[in-house]
């Protein structure tokens, strides 16, 4: 009993997880394109660079959560 609630509780995490980033791609995506051009990209000051490296890191830790079983 104990395991089906602990794998219930992992499973809602990573739904609403999911859910979230679904979100945030979908109302952010569209804007990328006009807010953040070329030229933009390459004079990233390095909280920028920090920021995009740790959404890499939870992107890449989460397809392998979800890979692992």
């Amino acid at each position: 009993m104990v395991r089906w609630i602990r794998e219930w509780a992992m499973l809602s995490a990573l739904l609403i997880l999911a859910m979230g980033m679904i979100f945030v791609f979908w109302a952010i995506w569209p804007l990328l394109p006009g807010r953040l051009p070329l030229y933009l990209l390459s004079s990233l000051n390095p909280e920028g660079i920090f920021a995009m490296l740790l959404l890499t890191v939870v992107l890449v830790g989460f397809g392998k959560l979800m890979g692992s079983k």
